[in-house]
């Protein structure tokens, strides 16, 4: 009797060795012959479910972001929206944490890899028009003081998320989850209105 194959736990397979190889050597280091050892298969298998090295790398970096949306609260609005997201991207534990090592890789990757620069730059937009989407529905709710603007709010938030995120990948015990999340709670204060 054949072996039934789970396709997509099998590409979830593949995507989860292939963050362990890139956190472990580095994403230069990462060739689909150890990605393929690390996962337990063959390169041939590996070539299966991607073209190639690049479509590998880019599948990768989607998979991590969507782990985040994954876990998002669809009933969240306004500010409890943006204060959970942040906290969502963010390196809070060790699973966060283990991602931040994986995304920095992709940082230094995407310089001399153009498809992986459209990639991300995707995935940047998509960052940002989320949290602006959320600011706005926190503006028009009441939650922002007036003269707050949305786009240098989200600059911020952005910002704030890759430094904290190259913290973790590099020094990872310079910004503790409790200073993380005091950090964006200090932003969500500076432009939250006084109320009703």
């Amino acid at each position: 009797m054949p072996k039934i194959v789970d396709h997509d736990e099998r590409r979830r397979s593949l995507i989860e060795a292939t963050w362990r190889v890139i956190a472990r050597e580095g994403i230069a280091n990462a060739t689909t012959r150890g990605i393929a050892r690390e996962a337990g298969c063959s390169s041939g298998v590996l070539a299966h479910y991607f073209a190639d090295k690049a479509e590998l790398m880019a599948s990768a970096m989607l998979a991590a972001h969507a782990e985040v949306h994954a876990r998002m609260d669809p009933e969240l609005t306004g500010l409890a929206s943006v204060r959970q997201y942040m906290l969502e991207c963010l390196p809070l534990d060790e699973r966060r944490r283990f991602l931040a090592v994986v995304e920095a890789s992709f940082w230094g990757q995407a310089v001399g890899d153009p498809r992986l620069v459209d990639v991300y730059a995707g995935e940047v937009e998509g960052f940002r028009g989320r949290l602006r989407v959320r600011l706005e529905q926190a503006q028009h709710q009441g939650e922002l003081r007036p003269e707050v603007d949305v786009d240098a709010v989200v600059h911020e938030l952005h910002v704030l998320n890759d430094g904290l995120s190259i913290q973790a990948a590099l020094y990872p015990h310079s910004a503790p989850a409790e200073r993380q999340t005091a950090l964006v709670d200090a932003i969500l204060d500076r432009i939250r209105s006084a109320g009703p």
